[in-house]
């Protein structure tokens, strides 16, 4: 149908094929959601085995403007641990 999307979630896709970006670049018409979580522990992306910075060029790259979700364990209160947007986002300016 043309109005459904997939949810594009960059944990799994990790753990599973370790080729997120190909992945997104090959599957982008279909997305309508990305999620993110640190690979492998689903803590903030700001560590593990996925480099959310070139996620992050990758998706401006594309043109990505569509909703991008974190679903992640906390180490402590949420609005705690927040940083890595922030510094995702200046990173991925660069």
């Amino acid at each position: 149908a043309p109005n459904l999307k997939l949810m594009f979630d960059c944990y799994h896709v990790q753990r599973t094929e370790g080729t997120v970006i190909p992945r997104l670049e090959a599957l982008l018409p279909m997305i309508g959601h990305v999620q993110v979580a640190s690979a492998p522990d689903r803590g903030p992306p700001d560590h593990g085995d996925l480099e959310y910075a070139q996620v992050w060029k990758a998706l401006n790259r594309l043109g990505w403007e569509r909703p991008i979700g974190a679903e992640y364990k906390p180490v402590g209160p949420t609005s705690e641990t927040l940083d890595w947007l922030a510094d995702l986002r200046a990173t991925a300016s660069r």
